[in-house]
């Protein structure tokens, strides 16, 4: 019986393993935002949401702060970061809108469907700028071009908070003394 001690730990954490992996897996992709703001200034991030989440949700539940009306014809981006338009306003400014590409092939691609009509696949990049439109009301600016993994790589590296890194150190450490002990024995 003494043998089979270490095979309660072991299913344990096997099991904590899995239940991790079913949580992550499938279920989840990662979208890449650039915005251009209107006094030309630029950010970019990745945002991780469910694989069917349109390009309103993907804004949604990024760290920009993007006002949405909804309107008959669905979701309407109004203002980024409180640039542009408020949501209750969406169209105050007669000349400009916030202009709405895809990233193919490295080039911009307007896009013929608005923010809540369109599903990105994982690990695509979506743009917004700030912009004019010509006398086809196609927009006249552009956000400049970052493919996905120019995005990531900018990112800074998360740091675990302190409470993780205890858990697992605490973990190795009973794990090291279990085995430690179980030698001396």
């Amino acid at each position: 019986m003494k043998r089979m001690r270490w095979l309660v730990p072991v299913l344990l954490l096997l099991a904590l393993l899995l239940f991790t992996a079913i949580g992550y897996a499938g279920g989840n992709k990662s979208v890449g935002l650039v915005v251009q703001f209107p006094d030309g200034s630029v950010k970019s991030t990745t945002v991780t949401v469910p694989v069917d989440a349109t390009t309103a949700n993907v804004l949604a539940a990024s760290s920009f702060n993007a006002a949405i009306a909804q309107g008959s014809y669905g979701p309407a981006l109004c203002g980024i970061d409180n640039q542009g338009c408020s949501a209750d306003n969406c169209f105050c400014d007669a000349n400009h809108f916030w202009a709405y590409y895809h990233l193919v092939n490295k080039k911009w691609q307007a896009s013929s469907a608005g923010i809540g009509g369109y599903t990105p696949a994982g690990h695509t990049v979506e743009g917004f700028a700030w912009s004019g439109f010509d006398a086809n009301y196609a927009p006249t600016v552009q956000p400049p071009v970052m493919t996905y993994d120019q995005i990531v790589a900018a990112q800074p590296v998360p740091v675990p908070e302190p409470a993780t890194v205890f858990l697992v150190g605490s973990g190795i450490i009973g794990l090291a003394g279990y085995a430690w002990r179980r030698r001396a024995a």
